[in-house]
């Protein structure tokens, strides 16, 4: 199954807007893991390593973004969902 998230053209303030909550989300999902999930050191740093990751991505996209002169950028962005028995499949 696919979910259809973004599909479109924006200016890059929207676009910067909206990567910028996207990501500010997966960050707040990676925080809350560290606060109430996470029973290991090893979870800890794997979602401290993907919350800087996710900043300096963020960080580089906006920084095309700007750079490229254009006024308008096109974002697409889904989610496929497929099930697994475990973690790690």
């Amino acid at each position: 199954m696919e979910i259809k998230l973004i599909s479109g053209t924006f200016t890059v303030e929207e676009a910067e807007l909206l990567l910028t909550a996207i990501v500010n989300t997966k960050i707040a999902f990676h925080e809350n893991k560290i606060r109430t999930i996470h029973e290991t050191e090893e979870d800890i740093e794997h979602s401290e390593r993907r919350i800087m990751a996710l900043q300096a991505t963020l960080r580089e996209a906006i920084v095309k973004m700007k750079r490229s002169g254009q006024t308008h950028t096109v974002l697409n962005a889904h989610i496929e969902v497929n099930t697994t028995p475990r973690i790690g499949q």
